[in-house]
């Protein structure tokens, strides 16, 4: 499938395919299992597809990126001491 086609797909879609997730969030595949599983992203083998395919929470995919913004880095966290200011 071809990025259009992955694209045209999402849409306004809630629940997406592995591949799609991948595609929408420029999160490699393992990386978003893994996530998952740690409970970051809501995702999980497709309770309707017998082959075992994972679909995810475009939700939580979103939440996750934004937090990922929104937390300080380590080196503003180290400033932040340095500062005497609490993160």
């Amino acid at each position: 499938m071809e990025a259009k086609q992955i694209i045209s797909t999402i849409g306004d879609k809630r629940w997406l395919t592995i591949r799609e997730a991948g595609f929408y969030s420029g999160i490699g595949i393992k990386r978003l299992k893994t996530l998952a599983q740690e409970g970051k992203i809501k995702g999980c083998p497709d309770p309707d597809d017998g082959r075992g395919s994972w679909i995810f929470d475009r939700a939580s995919i979103d939440a996750y990126r934004e937090g990922q913004m929104l937390a300080p880095t380590i080196r503003e966290k180290a400033l932040a001491i340095m500062r005497g200011v609490r993160l």
